[in-house]
């Protein structure tokens, strides 16, 4: 899970990277089944389910590796419920003998729920920064009161990277409304009467999935000199409360706070020289933390943030920052707050009662370091934290995310800061930061 931050003495590597989620994780899939009684259906003696399922497993076998493909059915456990769908698979990396279990499960004998599916599917889909789409197979029209075309209209406008493409399969669509759910979201409606054609279509839609489009960093900082320069912008400045040192800006605690935090808080870096892409973008933070007293495990109230901010009205931040309560749990948060209205998810990734072993992590933050994300995909925006290969608990994951949180617009410039909220003083090293776009 995710971790805290440092001690008396915090030292953090901050650079401001994009795509990081699309890095790792890339598109995410979700193949939708339809399960309901129609699919007992013949075509040339052969029930329309199981020429679904030897058509699925073909196209798996060409299904990219590095792509989490999920599986869906509607329609397979109960008749006559509009609410009968079921996540058999969760989007992962392929297991196709798990693929093929699942799919001997689906027993057709319910009702055709298509927008319900395609709306659930697109919600498990929406977590983090990445494209994502649904494959329908369908052999029936819509029965459960669902309108497509409205139903692709609200999800190629939410901000989502979202495609569905729709396979109708011996069925007709006078209606457009299958074609209207594909057309809407940018995907692509197929139309399949046979085992052949079935075949064909899958292998044409799992084939057009893009790869998320990634480019260079826009622009990157390593502090190589002796003086700060016109491209940064410090707020409220204490000059000796920073300095650059050896390729790294050096900062320390002032006064107590933090970025958004009072009117006149010292030593905020805005980065003034660079600008946030409009599209899709992500500022990571790669850090380090020197540890204090083993026995006091540093700095209780240490907090290091990268954000993007314009005042303290009109900001957002993703910060790791130890909560200095009798526990001692640590948080990975994302703040935004527009016209001074905050909205805040966070995670809790560590706690010194729930069995982490905090002189561990905070060892491990200053021998292997790790990375800390603010990453924008549409209206959505997520914190994420990724340890350098170390987890804070055995068997742990190496990368936390906060939920998203839905912000219409944020403004101002790139920015990082680290301070303490308490009485005890963090120092930190930033030693570079890049901006970078997703597309």
């Amino acid at each position: 899970m995710k971790h805290s931050i440092t001690s008396g003495m915090a030292i953090a590597t901050i650079a401001l990277t994009l795509p990081l989620q699309a890095q790792q994780q890339g598109a995410s899939s979700m193949l939708i089944l339809d399960g309901s009684g129609s699919m007992w259906g013949q075509i040339d003696g052969t029930a329309k389910i199981t020429i679904a399922r030897q058509a699925i497993d073909t196209m798996l076998g060409d299904w990219p590796v590095d792509t989490p493909l999920g599986l869906m059915a509607y329609g397979h456990r109960q008749e006559g419920e509009c609410g009968d769908i079921e996540t058999l698979i969760e989007p992962a990396a392929l297991d196709r003998a798990a693929f093929r279990e699942a799919m001997d499960g689906v027993t057709p004998r319910g009702k055709t729920p298509i927008g319900r599916s395609v709306e659930r599917a697109a919600k498990a889909l929406s977590h983090g920064d990445r494209t994502t789409s649904v494959i329908v197979v369908t052999d029936g029209l819509e029965n459960c009161g669902a309108d497509l075309c409205d139903l692709g209209t609200r999800l190629e406008t939410s901000g989502m990277a979202f495609t569905a493409h729709v396979i109708g399969f011996d069925v007709g669509d006078d209606d457009g409304q299958l074609a209207c759910l594909a057309e809407s979201t940018g995907g692509q409606y197929l139309a399949a009467s046979d085992a052949g054609e079935l075949t064909d279509a899958l292998q044409t839609v799992s084939a057009s999935e893009p790869a998320p489009a990634q480019t260079g960093p826009l622009f990157i900082d390593d502090f190589e000199r002796t003086e700060l320069g016109n491209n940064w912008t410090v707020e409220y400045p204490e000059p000796s409360g920073f300095i650059l040192d050896n390729g790294k800006l050096v900062t320390m605690t002032v006064e107590p706070g933090y970025m958004g935090d009072a009117a006149d808080q010292p030593n905020i870096f805005r980065w003034t020289g660079a600008a946030l892409p409009e599209n899709d973008w992500e500022i990571s933070a790669d850090f380090t933390a020197r540890l204090g007293e083993v026995k006091s495990l540093g700095g209780r109230r240490a907090i290091v943030q990268v954000g993007r901010y314009q005042d303290n009205d009109n900001y957002i931040s993703a910060y790791v920052v130890r909560q200095g309560n009798s526990n001692d749990d640590m948080w990975l948060r994302l703040r935004a707050v527009s016209g001074g209205n905050a909205s805040v998810a966070d995670v809790e990734v560590a706690g010194d009662t729930r069995g982490y072993d905090l002189a561990r992590i905070l060892s491990d933050f200053e021998e292997k370091g790790a990375r800390l994300s603010l990453a924008k995909h549409g209206r959505d925006y997520i914190g994420r934290l990724e340890m350098n290969g170390w987890a804070m608990q055995e068997g742990g994951p190496e990368v936390i995310e906060t939920d998203p949180l839905q912000v219409l617009r944020t403004t101002g410039d790139p920015a990082i800061f680290a301070g303490t909220l308490g009485s005890e003083q963090t120092v930190a090293e930033f030693d570079r930061v890049e901006i970078r776009e997703v597309k």
